[in-house]
């Protein structure tokens, strides 16, 4: 069975992301892989992957290391690796402190955050939609896995899709490391004729 999309629940580094992003990639070979963490780079160009390669740098809220792997793989296997978020995820420079330092956040911060997640989403469904016009292959799109759950815009605006997420021993979604340290990946499939 041929997917539109094939998601990955991305942890942003609580386990090793990239072995399952690498195993998917290699069975479905796309044209494009969509990333949330590239935030609002494209690397559509053998230069554009050169270039970042050699420079290293993400943003401020992105690590490189975290990302290079992915990088890597999809130049070697002449893939177009597409950021679908904002530079630095919208976040301005005090709350991009405050999240990378785990710090407590005012009310009025907690507010700001939740207006930006929504933007972000619209602007992840919309180039998901962009980019599924361009290839008659499926797409594949690693994005965080709070991302994929069961009430998300994505979930709902969306079929024809195949999800590999993080899940505890319940089957239950991961958006943060488990108590007893057991991960697996679970699937949810959704092809509604």
């Amino acid at each position: 069975m041929t997917f539109s999309f094939i998601f990955i629940g991305s942890t942003h580094g609580f386990i090793n992301d990239f072995i399952k992003q690498k195993e998917v990639i290699n069975s479905v070979n796309p044209e494009f892989v969509l990333c949330e963490d590239l935030e609002d780079i494209s690397l559509d160009s053998k230069e554009k992957f050169q270039e970042l390669l050699k420079k290293g740098r993400i943003s401020d809220m992105t690590s490189f290391d975290e990302l290079k792997e992915l990088i890597r793989l999809c130049h070697d296997k002449n893939i177009k690796l597409i950021g679908i978020d904002m530079h630095n995820f919208g976040f301005d420079n005090i709350l991009q402190e405050k999240i990378k330092k785990q710090e407590e956040l005012s009310k009025e911060e907690e507010k700001k955050i939740k207006e930006i997640l929504k933007i972000r989403e619209q602007i992840h469904l919309k180039k998901i939609l962009e980019f599924k016009t361009k290839t008659n292959k499926s797409l594949v799109i690693i994005l965080g896995s709070w991302h994929l759950r069961e009430n998300s815009s994505l979930r709902n605006s969306l079929n024809n899709y195949k999800i590999f997420f993080p899940c505890d021993e319940k089957g239950n979604l991961l958006i943060e490391p488990p108590q007893n340290k057991k991960i697996n990946y679970c699937e949810i499939i959704k092809n509604d004729k």
